[in-house]
């Protein structure tokens, strides 16, 4: 079983994120979990969901202590991410606009900001930058991109799904290992 832990602020979408990882999961034919974590969670306050993937069925049902993946959407959540847990062999995969280093831990970085306001992904917070991370994510976790964009369309048929799968190929694509 892999288990993957999001850290994020507030409106920036980690729960949709962790839904959309789920349902990829669920379309690429193994089981998928989403985890979203609920407190005094307001915009701008740092949050975090997790999310379960494996072929088998998935018994546990609590929170993620020690996922082999953290999700990092804001660079300067890092440390703190790192530092609530991670296996040792664990990935980091980081929204950074540069090259990214994270103690031993393997990482990955991709520019989702920049992507979200190339393709025009905007809210009032802010770029949309769950939908390019969730593209990242994906490549990493070898998700195959036709999976992906299966799943984009789903959730959102139309237009946005189209400005979505712009989004998420791109990182997709350009997501690199440091």
């Amino acid at each position: 079983m892999l288990e993957l832990r999001i850290n994020g602020f507030g409106g920036q979408g980690s729960v949709t994120l962790a839904h959309l990882l789920a349902q990829a999961a669920l379309e690429n034919g193994e089981q998928g979990q989403a985890l979203p974590f609920f407190g005094v969670e307001r915009r701008g306050a740092p949050v975090r969901a997790a999310v379960r993937m494996s072929p088998a069925t998935i018994h546990a049902h609590s929170q993620c202590d020690r996922p082999d993946y953290v999700v990092v959407m804001s660079e300067k959540l890092t440390a703190a991410a790192v530092s609530e847990g991670i296996t040792e062999t664990g990935t980091v995969i980081i929204n950074a606009p540069h090259a990214a280093a994270v103690g031993k831990h393997p990482t990955w970085q991709v520019d989702a900001d920049a992507i979200a306001r190339e393709a025009g992904l905007f809210s009032a917070d802010g770029p949309f930058i769950n939908i390019p991370l969730f593209g990242a994510v994906c490549r990493v976790l070898n998700i195959p991109q036709n999976i992906m964009e299966q799943t984009i369309l789903h959730k959102w048929p139309g237009h946005n799904g189209e400005s979505n799968l712009s989004a998420a190929g791109k990182a997709y694509s350009t997501v690199t290992r440091r």
